[in-house]
């Protein structure tokens, strides 16, 4: 699990300890300036309907369990707008994440799909008639390093180049 899905999971995790039952539709995300926090979830607004209470409330209460779920890993809460909470967080939890990525190793990034999808790669479109030029060997780098990270994150993947001999050349 990655540090950020660990921390999706801990929203998820605080509002489903407020009343929550069904938390899927909890987004934890990047606002769109710094100065909102390191990451926002509009987790207030999902449960304020089922709780029966005004989505800043809803908020308080939710910045406060996540205090104390998070503890040093936060480093402030702020409750947003009609009921966003905005998650500070503190240089011990960028530490954590940074050495958990590290632990991974070479092995950070990768995946394995439940059911991988196959994907058949076609790159290259050298056409013999004509000269070669640069461009074909950067479409080729190209093509086999997307190629490459799609095997990666576990898709099971054909490569194929093709010649373009199509045409009146």
């Amino acid at each position: 699990m990655t540090p950020y899905e660990s921390l999706h999971e801990e929203v998820r995790a605080g509002a489903s300890a407020l009343g929550g039952d069904d938390v899927a539709a909890v987004k934890l995300e990047i606002p769109p300036r710094a100065d909102m926090g390191d990451y926002s979830t509009n987790a207030a607004l999902v449960l304020a309907k089922v709780m029966g209470l005004a989505p800043r409330e809803v908020a308080e209460r939710l910045a406060q369990e996540l205090g104390a779920r998070l503890g040093g890993a936060l480093e402030r809460t702020e409750v947003a707008g009609p009921g966003f909470v905005n998650l500070h967080l503190s240089d011990r939890w960028y530490v954590g994440a940074l050495g958990d990525l590290l632990a991974s190793g070479e092995d950070f990034g990768s995946a394995s799909l439940p059911a991988p999808l196959r994907i058949n790669l076609e790159y290259v479109s050298a056409n013999p008639t004509g000269p070669l030029h640069i461009g074909h060997a950067r479409y080729a780098a190209y093509g086999d390093s997307l190629a490459r990270i799609l095997g990666f994150r576990g898709y099971e993947v054909t490569r194929e180049f093709y010649i373009n001999d199509f045409g009146s050349q």
